[in-house]
């Protein structure tokens, strides 16, 4: 049962056509992120539904994504196993947080339980959703560092850094190349 919708954004591809529309709701005890990401790939259509449930501590504990990539269904349950998180019978992956990989979204949950020092970059392990096609976790670091004029994001395994714009709630609104997002209610 979900609860009153307390933000809503609506991304933007900026590296190829396709949107990503997110809610987050207050859902008992803790939140629900819920999302709808389309896109367009060699292969067709990506659509995919997604829920990340979280705590009232800002702790992913868990997710599911469904829907399509070309003409191959998905449904992909990903679930806390430890210290790490666990996709329909792998071996769990280590991570403290769950990046999704395929939207945005994700970065609000350790951008709101995060204490972000100015200047100060803070790194964080998550677990990874890769290879769409095969799903399989996979370990990833990120770095996050605030700055006057927005926060560094950077991914060491995939030789990438960003500078990322962050709205007061923590969903980012931007990330050059990638996204580019506006805050339809509440942040």
């Amino acid at each position: 049962m979900s609860g009153a919708v307390l933000a809503s954004v609506i991304w933007h591809r900026l590296d190829r056509d396709g949107t990503d529309r997110c809610r987050l709701s207050r859902v008992g005890d803790g939140w629900m992120l819920l999302g709808h990401a389309r896109w367009e790939e060699p292969e067709g259509e990506v659509a995919l539904d997604y829920a990340l449930r979280v705590d009232d501590c800002w702790r992913c504990t868990g997710a599911d994504v469904t829907g399509f990539r070309g003409p191959a269904p998905v449904a992909w349950r990903i679930t806390r196993r430890g210290g790490g998180w666990a996709l329909e019978g792998q071996a769990p992956v280590d991570g403290e947080d769950l990046d999704l990989g395929f939207t945005p979204a994700w970065m609000v949950v350790p951008l709101r339980r995060l204490s972000l020092p100015e200047a100060r970059p803070v790194t964080l392990s998550t677990a990874a959703l890769g290879g769409l096609g095969a799903a399989r976790l996979e370990p990833r670091e990120h770095s996050f560092c605030r700055q006057r004029d927005g926060l560094d994001h950077a991914v060491p395994s995939l030789s990438r850094d960003a500078r990322l714009n962050v709205d007061p709630g923590g969903f980012v609104t931007e990330d050059p190349g990638r996204w580019r997002g506006v805050m339809v209610s509440g942040g």
